[in-house]
């Protein structure tokens, strides 16, 4: 079994930023292209809704563009449709729905308890009580923590199905089995990139103050922090499953070989 130690999520966040550092222009170019999409089909009726069944294919799209990037091709626009093209697709939706069943559970949670509150303030919207609004930060926090967790265990799941062509019960059985080997760097990558994006976008609180430059700054960060969290989704699956491949799938039995990291 594969030992991961917690400086190993700093190295995948290094690692991430040095692949992003070789295209900043096209994977935000790409990102972009995924963002505008997602836009446009909210114009859509439930395209909200229809948003969250396509993030494995957006996340997809990323992680090819990072692949691009990591083997010195460009990262094309047209890497956009790479999870939508067949035999990808239908798995790719299966674990969309996954991803909604989880959110409207998460959703269930909040409206059950404070099913009242969320009704008083839609009564009126223009007079809300900051006293109500208090008493939605645990369900809100329970609702937040069960997608955030949900998301962290089986992040590798998109990527297996679509580099590995495996089923979505397999990959969904070796991205949970590889998130909790792997707890400490993960653990670790995840609170460096929080940290990272917390800190400059203080950074930019206190240049610019409370303005319209400010809030655009910090939301510029955020973009930047999505697409970050993308190449060392990238880099940590390339440490665990090794280099991956357009074409042909690789050894997942990798983790019940010994050796360190």
């Amino acid at each position: 079994m594969t030992k991961y130690t917690a400086r190993t999520g700093v190295h995948w966040v290094k690692q991430g930023l040095m692949l992003f550092r070789k295209q900043p222009g096209g994977l935000m170019a790409l990102f972009f292209c995924c963002m505008f999409l997602s836009m446009f089909i909210m114009i859509i009726p439930v395209g909200q809704l229809a948003v969250f069944l396509l993030t494995p294919l957006f996340s997809v799209a990323m992680l090819e563009g990072c692949r691009h990037v990591d083997e010195g091709k460009r990262a094309l626009p047209n890497l956009l449709l790479s999870g939508f093209r067949k035999p990808a697709r239908g798995p790719l939706l299966t674990l969309g729905a996954l991803n909604l069943v989880v959110l409207l559970l998460a959703a269930v949670v909040v409206y059950s308890m404070s099913g009242d509150v969320l009704a008083r303030i839609a009564e009126h919207p223009d007079k809300v009580d900051p006293a109500l609004l208090q008493t939605m930060v645990v369900p809100m926090l329970i609702a937040s923590a069960m997608y955030t967790i949900t998301w962290i265990l089986t992040c590798f799941a998109a990527p297996l199905v679509f580099w590995q062509k495996i089923t979505v019960s397999k990959a969904l059985f070796f991205s949970v089995v590889s998130v909790v080997r792997a707890f400490k760097p993960m653990f670790i990558a995840t609170a460096a990139l929080h940290l990272l994006y917390f800190v400059s976008s203080n950074i930019v609180a206190m240049i610019f103050g409370a303005s319209q430059m400010a809030m655009a700054g910090i939301f510029t960060l955020l973009l930047l922090l999505i697409v970050l969290a993308h190449c060392t989704l990238y880099v940590a699956y390339r440490d665990m499953f090794d280099q991956p491949q357009a074409a042909a799938p690789v050894d997942l039995e990798k983790h019940d070989r010994p050796g360190t990291q």
